[in-house]
């Protein structure tokens, strides 16, 4: 069974992962109004998605084969994009509709 040599993780590396993060919980914040309001199992998805996706990014700062990081990071990005994905789908699906009913229950227009 061979060992994998440990390899410190460069600045650009660790800076990298850091901006990633901040960028995954901007949208972490974002997501409940793509969901237009209408809190089902459909609308949360992306919200578990982006949480999933930053604890695999999490993970790439402790992991000691830039492989193993470089493969971690492939993962959590492809996650990333697909609550991206699910967060557009959620503002096509709710429209008009969704956007109304956040305003009404935020800004109290009738």
């Amino acid at each position: 069974m061979s060992e994998t040599a440990f390899t410190e993780p460069t600045r650009f590396e660790l800076s990298r992962i850091r901006g990633f993060i901040k960028l995954q919980v901007l949208f972490l914040f974002a997501s409940p109004l793509a969901g237009g309001g209408h809190f089902k199992l459909w609308s949360m998805l992306d919200t578990a998605i982006l949480v999933l996706s930053i604890g695999l990014t999490a993970l790439a700062f402790v992991l000691e084969s830039k492989a193993g990081r470089s493969r971690i990071m492939n993962f959590a990005v492809g996650l990333y994009l697909a609550a991206v994905l699910d967060m557009a789908l959620n503002i096509s699906i709710a429209g008009v509709l969704g956007w109304k009913y956040m305003a009404k229950m935020f800004m109290n227009f009738d």
